[in-house]
């Protein structure tokens, strides 16, 4: 078990890895959803908040409710697929998808994403630097 402990930062950077893939899907499907939306002025009608975690780790994420009529001229009520900090009565321009009008995002989340490869960089340094330091190696990287 001992010879497996210097590995054990490795976690990190697979955990960063992992972070940084997500993120940089999350940008590329957001701006293909964006190229082919309808983009219409809406309103967030409601925010619906759920709760991950427990204790001290409780976080609140914020799903706002967006009201718009498509171009066609339905009138939609729809929870964005995106969470975001919007709040009730706030204006904002609305892509959705002509096929699926209920998939729907505030405009300005389109391209959100890039805290999390920051993030993920961040736990892949500390990794390696980690595993650097137990590998027995000398220095940063080895060097």
């Amino acid at each position: 078990m001992e010879d497996l402990f210097p590995y054990f930062p490795l976690l990190f950077v697979a955990f960063g890895a992992l972070i940084i893939l997500k993120s940089i899907k999350g940008i590329i499907d957001g701006k293909q959803f964006a190229r082919q939306a309808q983009r219409v002025p809406g309103v967030v009608s409601d925010v619906r908040t759920t709760f991950v975690g427990q204790g001290d780790s409780l976080r609140a994420t914020h799903w706002p409710v967006l009201t718009f009529t498509t171009v066609e001229g339905r009138e939609i009520t729809t929870e964005a697929a995106t969470t975001s900090g919007l709040g009730i009565g706030h204006e904002t321009e609305v892509l959705y998808d002509p096929q699926d009008p209920t998939s729907a995002m505030p405009a300005d989340d389109v391209g959100v994403g890039y805290s999390g490869i920051v993030i993920g960089l961040i736990a892949v340094a500390i990794g390696l630097a980690f595993f650097s330091v137990f590998s027995g190696s000398s220095g940063f990287f080895g060097l």
